[in-house]
């Protein structure tokens, strides 16, 4: 049953990650303000073959960044991106060979398009490149649709290169690294620049240039502020409805408006993590998904709960399973709020003030859940009214 439960939860952040997270570029930035961008158009992912879109971006002060495909420099097919000396990028293709300058490689088919060059008043440089046969390479290969395709990168500070020349000399890296693009997150639906026009952060959220792209700040806030108002107000209020008044279709509308409200904090969340390109493995966003997915039980326990009360005018094993199981889902919803706010690194004010709020609403709910419980003892039971 667990492993069941495990495989369910598993199965839900998946198709939810997919549906919310795709159809836009993924990213990784190995430094501040270093990234590096990859989309894959359907089609190319569906034959395996086509053209892929790379997005280098780095400051001035670096004379070069490059970054490409394979896990090691040897047999691997590197970009670089450096200044043409005329207020625009250069972008080359080269065959890594090992420890030794990567040479040109005039076979890999790469075009710079709109959206390249120097922006932020010259501060930045940004190359957004059309590869149309990065599938495959002298020594290696890659799926267009692997989940876990080995990328590297490297940079070098100094002084701009300034040549158009692809084959221009450049200096020995100050360091490099190496990580893997879940490209089936990458997928976009038109084989087209979808860098043009669009807003770029790094991994830390800084905003660079202007476009549609949501604001990973806003959408963190968003995710936040959201599932707060779920969890320590509206689920533990809407508990609090049905002893109050014991009106269960006032309960029940009030849940599902919760509910649903939940699932849209919860996007806001997946969509926010694969922005950012932050590690699903940690202990917010594990439990996070945990508790949602278990959380849609909930509505179905309250209706079988009500079905069994209205034909006995009692609880029953479902009704203290209905009730039990959704008190512990929230607070556990509570406790992974406070991992959340840990894990943003919100300020101290923050934090005082979910633990206040969560204390208040908490104290709400217990008083009347006591209250429900003096009046069902008092009447010999509630009545669940219909309305």
């Amino acid at each position: 049953m667990a492993r069941t439960s495990f495989l369910t939860i598993a199965a839900l952040y998946a198709f939810v990650y997919t549906v919310l997270a795709s159809s836009e570029p993924v990213q990784y930035c190995p430094i501040a303000d270093v990234c590096y961008q990859v989309a894959v158009p359907e089609a190319s992912a569906a034959r395996n073959g086509g053209n892929i879109y790379l997005q280098l971006r780095a400051p001035v002060s670096y004379s070069w960044v490059a970054f490409g495909t394979g896990d090691a420099m040897a047999d691997s097919s590197i970009f670089v991106m450096y200044q043409d000396g005329n207020g625009n990028v250069t972008i080359s293709a080269r065959a890594g060979t090992g420890h030794s300058m990567p040479r040109y490689n005039s076979i890999v088919q790469l075009e710079l398009l709109d959206g390249s060059g120097l922006f932020n008043n010259e501060q930045t440089m940004i190359a957004n490149v059309r590869c149309g046969n990065c599938g495959t390479w002298p020594g290696g290969s890659m799926r267009l649709d692997d989940i876990e395709a080995p990328w590297i990168a490297a940079w070098k500070t100094g002084g701009a290169v300034n040549s158009a020349n692809p084959d221009a000399q450049i200096r020995y890296h100050d360091a490099h690294d190496t990580w893997a693009f879940d490209l089936t997150a990458a997928t976009v639906t038109n084989d087209a620049n979808p860098f043009a026009g669009a807003r770029q952060f790094d991994n830390n959220n800084r905003g660079v240039g202007s476009g549609s792209f949501a604001d990973p700040r806003i959408l963190i806030l968003g995710h936040g502020i959201i599932m707060a108002v779920v969890m320590i107000i509206l689920y533990p209020l809407g508990s609090a409805l049905m002893p109050l008044f014991g009106k269960w279709a006032i309960h029940a509308a009030w849940q599902l408006f919760a509910f649903l409200i939940m699932w849209a904090g919860f996007g806001l969340g997946v969509v926010a993590l694969q922005r950012i390109q932050l590690d699903f493995n940690s202990a917010h966003t594990i439990l996070g998904t945990v508790v949602v997915g278990l959380m849609g039980f909930q509505p179905l326990l309250g209706w079988f709960h009500h079905k069994h009360f209205m034909r006995h005018q009692s609880r029953g094993l479902v009704s203290h399973a209905h009730i039990w199981y959704g008190r512990a889902l929230i607070i556990t919803g509570i406790v992974n709020g406070g991992l959340g706010l840990e894990l943003a690194g919100a300020p101290r004010t923050f934090v005082v003030v979910y633990a206040v709020f969560a204390v208040v609403i908490f104290g709400i709910y217990v008083g009347a859940a006591l209250f429900g419980e003096w009046r069902r003892r008092r009447t010999g039971g509630y009545v669940q009214k219909s309305s």
